[in-house]
């Protein structure tokens, strides 16, 4: 039991401080290889107590992810894909929560709390920041949030399996 509470919190503290876990994608640095098909999303949250986090999906559904200082610097750790279903998500939500339209709105508070936003799609671009909590940008996080939760899928995997020694 010991063994397992040290392996989960190793593994956990590895995945939280945004480095790359092994079996991950190698990091896709430059938005430009991860822009295809006329569709870029860049979605940059920062906050309180030193949160940061950075995604950008295109248009094949590629989805990347950094965290912490990775997602400071604009890199990303780790690369998957968005299920045809949570990308169909995504796109509604978008339009939904008028990214494409500027009408997303927010409360302005905390005020350190920023959602930095670069949105391109066939005939058009936004960038956009929104400051404190917002009901737009919260279902679109939520979203890209649990598709990158791939990412810990290797370590789970790897750790021992009840009954088994």
């Amino acid at each position: 039991m010991k063994l397992l509470t040290v392996a989960v919190t190793a593994a956990l503290a590895a995945v939280c401080a945004g480095c790359s876990m092994p079996g991950s994608s190698p990091r896709v640095d430059r938005p430009e290889v991860l822009f295809a098909d006329g569709f870029l999303l860049e979605l940059r949250l920062q906050g309180l107590d030193n949160y940061a986090v950075l995604y950008r999906v295109n248009g094949a559904g590629r989805l990347g992810f950094g965290g912490g200082a990775a997602a400071t610097s604009s890199r990303l750790t780790w690369t998957g894909s968005l299920s045809p279903e949570q990308y169909d998500r995504l796109q509604a939500l978008l339009r939904q929560h008028g990214w494409f339209d500027g009408l997303v709105v927010s409360t302005g508070e905390p005020r350190r709390q920023v959602a930095r936003i670069a949105l391109r799609w066939p005939g058009g671009r936004r960038r956009f920041t929104v400051t404190g909590d917002s009901p737009d940008v919260e279902p679109v996080r939520q979203l890209l949030d649990d598709a990158a939760r791939q990412r810990f899928q290797p370590v789970l995997e790897s750790l021992p399996r009840p009954g088994e020694r």
